[in-house]
């Protein structure tokens, strides 16, 4: 069988990317089992990467004092609580392929903060209920809760906008009846979304680091190509970080 590598492609102009010779020998070498988690995992770590640009140029765009940016980081916010729990999964999933294929050193360093964060998502069930009753699926229960809570203040506003625009508004009863449903005081709020900014920080690294580490463990090597060569568009998302692990 062909022996599948990485081939780090630069161009004249600086810009660069990493690719797979032979995808269907990396497939083999890895494992699809291997490879679909991993995909998994790339996917739902764009997207917390993704939520992060989305806050910078929404900061950018409305200025960080409006009412839209606040709009943006809260709901960008719970999408990234969402993604975490559903990376969560994924990540179970492919610390399992892995192990099967002996592919797996779980006393790395990617793979202690990728359990931790598994772990936290999967096993404890207030993480969970964040996901399942607030990010992604707004819960008529909680929602209830919090009218109740909004109902004993004297106002509570519908809109705020600074601008004639939809995009420039926001309808905070919403939020704020989601929120006050909780049950959590801003002390422990503060402290879920320092949890929550911590994994979303670690996840992204520690992601592409397990998945050099595997293919090392499979045996498949690193290429420099030069002169560079055509590469269909798609292996342009490769991510700054492998770059830095080329070199390591």
């Amino acid at each position: 069988m062909p022996k599948p590598t990485f081939e780090l492609i630069e161009q004249k102009d600086g810009s660069w990317e990493i690719g797979l010779r032979g995808p269907k020998d990396f497939d083999e070498a890895l494992g699809r089992d291997v490879l679909n988690a991993f995909c998994r995992c790339f996917v739902h770590a764009d997207r917390l990467d993704s939520a992060v640009s989305c806050m910078y140029a929404s900061g950018r765009y409305h200025g960080r004092d409006s009412v839209a940016y606040k709009r943006d980081v809260h709901t960008l916010l719970w999408f990234t609580i969402g993604t975490l729990r559903e990376l969560a999964k994924a990540i179970r999933r492919l610390r399992s392929a892995l192990a099967k294929r002996q592919l797996l050193d779980h006393e790395s360093e990617p793979w202690v903060a990728l359990t931790k964060l598994e772990k936290r998502w999967e096993d404890d069930a207030s993480f969970r209920t964040m996901r399942d009753k607030v990010a992604f699926h707004v819960d008529e229960g909680v929602v209830n809760k919090g009218l109740d809570e909004l109902s004993k203040e004297p106002y509570v506003a519908l809109v705020q906008s600074q601008g004639p625009k939809g995009v420039d508004g926001w309808l905070p009863l919403g939020f704020l009846a989601l929120h006050n449903g909780l049950g959590m005081d801003l002390e422990s709020y503060g402290a879920f979304v320092d949890v929550v900014m911590t994994d979303h920080g670690s996840a992204t690294t520690a992601i592409q680091e397990s998945f050099i580490l595997a293919a090392e463990a499979a045996g498949i090597p690193k290429q420099r190509v030069i002169p560079p060569v055509r590469c269909r568009w798609w292996c342009r998302a490769a991510n700054r970080f492998f770059r830095k692990l080329w070199h390591r």
